[in-house]
């Protein structure tokens, strides 16, 4: 995957695993690191801090220490974009909270811890979700929502994965795919969905979705 960003000139920066992480997602973006503005904030004591310094990327890490087991692991499992932010504010870290108060984002408080797994957002005013609750809340707000049926997106480990976890925008007219939307019940409505909204759909590999953690665009 990484060489076929890599072909259409996109760098790429692969995230190590954290031990300290349920072992199938220790080494999931989505649940190391969330960007708030222009801060990158990654989970404390982990690599990630010292091998985005090695691209010249400042980051800021959690108060706390991740746990193996939920609520402990999902410090950073937020998504923001614009000027609302959607997690669950229970379990988020409270530098992820400060860093949002800093930039007077709105909190779109929901129940589901990993809300950057389960909502891949195509543009400032729409997203897709199988997550009901975190659907009724964006449409609150004023968004757009698809919602999808779930399951369709591989996770070694788990039953399933989660739609933020196989996707990422790489630009305002790009979202990246772990795989062939052809392969999910509701691939014809993302893709449709998405063209509505002037996104193409890159479809990385072959096959079955997998969910990554998803692809996190820093610049």
């Amino acid at each position: 995957m990484a060489e076929s960003l890599r072909y259409i000139g996109i760098c790429t920066i692969t995230t190590a695993s954290y031990k300290r992480l349920p072992g199938p997602v220790q080494w999931h973006p989505d649940m190391q690191a969330c960007i708030i503005g222009d801060r990158v904030i990654v989970l404390k004591g982990g690599g990630l801090h010292n091998l985005l310094a090695g691209y010249n990327i400042s980051a800021f890490e959690t108060a706390r220490l991740p746990k193996s087991a939920y609520p402990g692991d999902v410090l950073c499992n937020v998504l923001a974009w614009d000027k609302f932010i959607v997690g669950n504010s229970k379990t988020a870290d409270t530098v992820v909270q400060q860093a949002a108060q800093n930039i007077k984002s709105t909190w779109i408080d929901v129940k589901q811890g990993y809300a950057a797994c389960t909502v891949a957002l195509v543009d400032e005013q729409s997203a897709i979700t199988a997550d009901e609750g975190v659907a009724d809340q964006l449409e609150r707000y004023g968004l757009k929502v698809l919602r999808i049926r779930p399951g369709d997106i591989r996770l070694p480990g788990y039953s399933y994965g989660f739609i933020g976890g196989c996707c990422g925008k790489l630009a305002p007219d790009m979202m990246a795919f772990t795989g062939k939307l052809d392969k999910h019940r509701d691939g014809t409505r993302i893709k449709a969905f998405l063209g509505d909204r002037g996104v193409r759909a890159l479809e990385l590999l072959e096959g079955e979705l997998l969910d990554v953690g998803g692809l996190i665009a820093l610049n």
